[in-house]
């Protein structure tokens, strides 16, 4: 199904941007990996060239529109169509609503969320013409649930899933389908950043999920047509149903959050030893 596939990844360089090239690749799709870190992207483009997929790398910022026309240009050029676009990139920075820096605030709309738009709005533009293709947007069950804490970047999730349920409505008699996929916390240097702060609890609740699980939730939107995917689907439902409560939620919030503090001291004396030994 995926065989030949043109599939553009953005934020490739990151723990699930690399698991998902590395399974779309077995699939037999034609990769166009993106990141700004141009060196740890590279290495990702060697890796699956060496395992024998077809790629492109391309160092682009998603937050410029700009990045994104030339992105699209090279991609018609070289292959004449796109099929997938994935919306991968983001960034966090945990901290109190008033103490949090003001270009904190700015990085994580313009990467997660006008970094969004910009790549639906460029995706659109070749898909609209071309009568076909598929956008899967990553947001979180942050997204979903509130964070104390962490609220600009789980503002962002809220919007990323806003906007691409909205965009499956819209182009709900179109050939072309949106899906929005909500994981968990997952095992990435990004979780380990957010380890170094006391206000990341409910980043803490649970077992982080390893990248390729997620990865297999990217693999599940893109061959089906659900305009979301809760990954895992057990605990994306017990968030939906605690923000269809919100009093039920914010009741339960205090053990959530007595979790949250018990878990990261633990991964904390963990990581230490581990340093140590």
């Amino acid at each position: 199904m995926l065989k030949e596939k043109v599939m553009i990844i953005t934020g490739a360089a990151g723990g699930i941007g690399s698991a998902t090239a590395h399974l779309f690749a077995k699939q037999g799709a034609v990769l166009v990996l993106t990141d700004i870190r141009r060196e740890e992207l590279e290495e990702l483009g060697k890796d699956l060239k060496d395992f024998g997929a077809k790629t492109m790398v391309v160092e682009h910022d998603v937050t410029s529109p700009e990045s994104w026309q030339s992105l699209m240009e090279k991609v018609k050029q070289e292959y004449g169509k796109l099929d997938i676009l994935f919306n991968n990139a983001g960034v966090v920075q945990p901290g109190m609503a008033e103490k949090i820096a003001f270009d904190k605030i700015q990085q994580q709309v313009s990467v997660n969320f006008l970094g969004t738009i910009h790549g639906c709005r460029a995706a659109l533009r070749i898909m609209k013409e071309q009568n076909f293709g598929k956008i899967i947007n990553i947001a979180s069950l942050g997204g979903i649930v509130p964070m104390p804490g962490e609220a600009v970047y789980s503002a962002t999730k809220y919007a990323i899933r806003g906007y691409s349920l909205s965009l499956h409505a819209e182009l709900h008699n179109s050939p072309i389908g949106i899906t929005v996929v909500c994981p968990d916390s997952v095992d990435t240097p990004q979780l380990d950043y957010e380890l170094l702060f006391d206000e990341t609890v409910l980043s803490f609740i649970g077992k982080p999920l390893k990248p390729e699980k997620v990865a297999k939730g990217i693999l599940k939107a893109a061959r089906k047509k659900k305009p979301e995917i809760l990954v895992p689907s057990g605990m994306g439902v017990f968030c939906r149903i605690g923000m269809a409560f919100p009093r039920l939620f914010f009741f339960l919030l205090p053990i959530l959050e007595k979790i949250g503090r018990s878990t990261i001291k633990k991964r904390r004396e963990e990581k230490r030893k581990k340093e140590e030994s």
